[in-house]
């Protein structure tokens, strides 16, 4: 068992943690509706209120992912004359004026694809490019979506261009270069922004390339570029994470999606699928993140409903007959942190060098609170160095979290 020093960088502070959400997909929001009007009630308050997760964040999907029941999108014509977003307004909206009428909520909207007709493959499956010609009525058509939201009393903070802009995908999915990704961003989309407060992150997938990725995508100032997002899918590496926070110091970093699969619910199965949950949020909060957004927040007993049969996890899911809801230990996972680093907490930089644990550090009024997680399956022998000569030796056991005040 060997000793991991750990270095509690007073003198390094990487700002001020948003907190959690989650993604309300057109799945999420079916199951909703099938709750009675109490247990609605007490799922919004499991996700959103200060006893539950303390959600300050949502995601929305501008048009059909994987998980909806079935393909849809806003329009079908070059002029955007029938553009509607009555679709939303059977399951998603109402699910999502509920969150917001209990959290003043910051969202976050990502397309999965642009309109068949605007594409090279003229359809929204299985990849394909936006036609380069047609990226001006694209960047019109995230601005009506955007306006029709607003219209409904929702306001959108932040747009990202594409997810997952490198997945050739069975659902909906479009592919980009790093050139045309800048090219919708910067010109298209940041012109077609003005007039609004909404802002754009750039990338929205996984994060092995992450330095490669801000160099590339990071290239102009431009007060519509608020910096860049993220997935779980390919790891952690917090390296990645800690270069780009080092180059770009005043851009965000959050986290956009994470999920652990796959389905039907077992609770044993379950119980580790929730162990991931703290070593990506302790490592990104360590390495300049300022918010992390889980995937679906409500599945039913399969893992969805997934159109393309895609079934993974959530925190929380419908029980068999799918008339009530049971909180996961994905859910307890993301509880447990939720009061352990709640939003606005103040960041303090953790030096360490090994994979087996994860440690964050926040300012309190009167000293630091730090939190270590033995996120393997041995003990582990970790000392703790608060500058000076003040150290704390710790012997964790397998997947113990404790956390510390220290002044």
């Amino acid at each position: 068992m060997a000793n991991i020093e750990v270095i509690i960088r007073k003198d390094i502070e990487l700002g001020t943690w948003q907190g959690l959400g989650g993604a309300i997909t057109e799945a999420t929001a079916y199951n909703f509706s099938k709750l009675n009007q109490k247990r609605q009630r007490d799922l919004i308050d499991a996700f959103y209120s200060k006893d539950g997760l303390d959600y300050r964040w949502c995601r929305l999907s501008i048009g059909s992912n994987d998980f909806c029941l079935k393909p849809y999108q806003y329009t079908n014509r070059f002029n955007l004359r029938d553009f509607s977003i009555e679709h939303d307004r059977k399951y998603v909206i109402p699910m999502l004026k509920m969150a917001l009428e209990k959290q003043n909520l910051q969202i976050i909207a990502s397309p999965w694809s642009p309109p068949a007709f605007l594409k090279t493959t003229h359809r929204t499956r299985f990849g394909g490019h936006l036609k380069p010609w047609r990226y001006k009525t694209y960047a019109n058509y995230i601005r009506k979506w955007l306006d029709a939201y607003e219209e409904d009393g929702v306001r959108i903070r932040y747009i990202t261009p594409q997810n997952e802009p490198r997945a050739i995908q069975k659902w909906e999915s479009c592919v980009y270069s790093y050139r045309a990704q800048r090219r919708l961003a910067y010109k298209y989309l940041a012109s077609a922004l003005e007039g609004t407060d909404t802002q754009i992150l750039l990338w929205d997938h996984n994060k092995k390339h992450l330095v490669e990725v801000a160099d590339q995508l990071l290239t102009e100032n431009n007060q519509k570029i608020a910096g860049l997002c993220y997935h779980w899918y390919d790891g952690t590496h917090p390296d990645q994470m800690w270069q780009v926070r080092q180059k770009y110091p005043d851009i965000m970093m959050l986290g956009s999606e994470m999920c652990v699969g796959f389905s039907p619910y077992d609770a044993k199965e379950w119980a580790t699928a929730a162990n991931p949950y703290y070593y990506e949020l302790m490592s990104d909060i360590n390495t300049g993140a300022c918010a992390f957004l889980d995937w679906n927040m409500l599945l039913d007993w399969q893992g969805g409903p997934s159109y393309c049969r895609n079934y993974v996890k959530s925190p929380v899911i419908l029980n068999e007959k799918g008339d009530d809801f049971i909180l996961t230990p994905i859910y307890d996972a993301l509880k447990r942190f939720a009061k352990l680093y709640p939003a606005g907490s103040k960041i303090i930089r953790c030096d360490y060098d090994s994979e087996d644990i994860a440690v964050v550090a926040r300012q309190t009024r009167a000293s630091y609170e730090v939190v270590v997680a033995n996120v393997s399956g041995e003990a582990q022998d970790v000392c703790l160095n608060y500058g000076g000569e003040q150290y704390q030796k710790l012997i964790l056991a397998p997947l113990e979290i404790r956390s510390l005040h220290v002044r």
